[in-house]
């Protein structure tokens, strides 16, 4: 054999242990659930409503859970209501952004479609109707969860709480952008 050839044999060991032309080698579960979420889906505008009450419900839940946890912690002299009334909450969770408006709050400050539904829970509350969360379009590419905030019993036992006027205590404002609800579809 000649030198070339060896050379030749010696390049054609050395591509086929190196993983041969060029390829590369793939696990083949993320290339498939790299091709699922990129998959065009079509998604209907409540399939989007729903997911937004879901993800609004929870982030409301754990922030509710918080701040009794912090009310409970730092403020064992002070009335629960008026604690809640003298929170300023603003976070921000995954991709939410979340601010805590209490029921005594003035709606100057507020948004507009924050100022409508502040105003609409108060009224409910006159009339003794059941607050419930809402779902509302800020322009294309955001949604307003709003979550009312109510005294209810277990909550009064859990603080060992006096009876009161007052059930309405404020509202979770959760602003989420579609395309977050959308990709966790």
């Amino acid at each position: 054999m000649s030198l070339s050839s060896y050379l030749i044999l010696i390049l054609i060991i050395a591509l086929t242990a190196c993983g041969g032309t060029g390829e590369k080698r793939v696990m083949t579960d993320e290339v498939q659930a790299e091709m699922e979420q990129r998959e065009i889906k079509r998604v209907m505008p409540e399939d989007i409503t729903e997911a937004t009450y879901q993800r609004g419900e929870s982030l409301a839940k754990q922030l509710l859970s918080v701040l009794l946890e912090q009310y409970q912690a730092e403020s064992s002299t002070t009335d629960f209501m008026t604690y809640l009334q003298e929170q300023s909450v603003h976070t921000f969770a995954e991709d939410a952004t979340i601010h805590w408006v209490a029921g005594n709050t003035p709606t100057v400050g507020l948004r507009e479609k924050e100022q409508q539904i502040l105003e609409a829970y108060r009224y409910s509350q006159q009339q003794q109707e059941r607050l419930i969360a809402n779902v509302q379009r800020i322009g294309q590419d955001t949604l307003l969860y709003t979550h009312p905030v109510t005294l209810s019993d277990s909550l009064k036992a859990q603080l060992s709480l006096s009876d009161t006027d007052s059930t309405f205590l404020g509202m979770w404002s959760i602003y989420i952008p579609k395309k977050a609800i959308i990709q966790d579809m």
